[in-house]
């Protein structure tokens, strides 16, 4: 696990946890595809989030989606 300032990166793919990892032999994970080794898209989902939120109009982090 490596945390930064509160800040966890998930020891398979290296992307930034924003929610509740998931946790295997004392290893943060993002999702359960990085826990078994496989490939992940969770960098890319949160890339497309950051620039969803950037563009004018679009919800802030603190309101909620609908």
């Amino acid at each position: 696990m490596v945390q930064y300032q509160e800040t966890i990166w998930c020891d398979g793919c290296g992307a930034e946890i924003y929610w509740a990892p998931y946790y295997h032999n004392e290893r943060l994970y993002c999702c359960p595809d990085c826990m078994a080794g496989r490939g992940c898209e969770c960098g890319a989902r949160m890339e497309f989030d950051d620039d969803r939120r950037s563009k004018p109009g679009a919800p802030s982090p603190s309101m909620p989606y609908r």
